[in-house]
């Protein structure tokens, strides 16, 4: 048995000694599967298994066991047995059905993406009009914008838990006018004069700080 990159390559082994060795090596986990299989899904399972040069097959679990599930497969009518076998004709037309409605999903994907950047274009100002549209384009944006309208008030109506959106007005609301605040009363007194940084006069003098802290009153 030639390995590949650390697999086995399967193929029929031409040497009738190591043939033998694998069969004898491989049946005993092949019935333990079937046993893993039976037990842990829950369905009738048989293995039938004829070694060369034996009359008598291999049979697992038993052969009353066996012939249930053969029995049970043979009451099965034709028709729902082969229901989905597909000839060459019904497996192409299947496959043509499948290719087309993939094909629908794509354009219809591709075109609202184009509708999306012809809004996007209109509200950046890149775009003034749709003048220069043809009319199967027009007629598509026009579908796009009343979907996303009634998606956005849909979901107005169940922020505001259900309630009728008033209409939205048709003339602008003047704002209230301003409102000026009081004048103040000419006949306040002036304020003082800024102070002059340079201006030290009536400020007291080194010595006079001196004697204020030893005598605690300024001379």
């Amino acid at each position: 048995m030639d390995r590949r990159r650390g697999g086995l390559k399967i193929r029929y082994i031409m040497d009738r000694a190591e043939r033998k060795r694998t069969l004898e090596k491989r049946l005993p986990n092949l019935l333990k599967k079937a046993r893993e299989f039976a037990v842990l899904c829950d369905v009738p399972t048989s293995l039938v298994v004829y070694l060369p040069g034996k009359d008598q097959p291999v049979v697992w679990p038993s052969q009353e066991a066996a012939l249930d599930v053969v029995r049970r497969y043979k009451e099965v009518g034709d028709l729902q047995r082969f229901k989905n076998n597909l000839d060459g004709a019904e497996f192409i037309c299947k496959m043509i059905d499948k290719a087309k409605e993939e094909l629908s999903t794509v354009q219809r994907q591709t075109r609202d993406k184009e509708m999306n950047l012809l809004m996007d274009d209109f509200f950046a100002g890149r775009r003034r009009s749709f003048d220069d549209l043809s009319p199967e384009v027009f007629a598509a944006l026009e579908s796009t914008v009343e979907k996303k309208l009634r998606a956005v008030t849909a979901r107005q109506q169940e922020l505001l838990g259900g309630s009728v959106l008033p209409p939205l007005p048709t003339q602008l609301v003047q704002p209230p006018p301003l409102v000026m605040a009081p004048t103040f009363s000419s006949n306040l007194p002036p304020l003082p004069p800024a102070l002059d940084a340079s201006d030290v006069s009536g400020l007291p003098t080194t010595e006079e700080l001196q004697a204020f802290f030893m005598n605690g009153e300024l001379p």
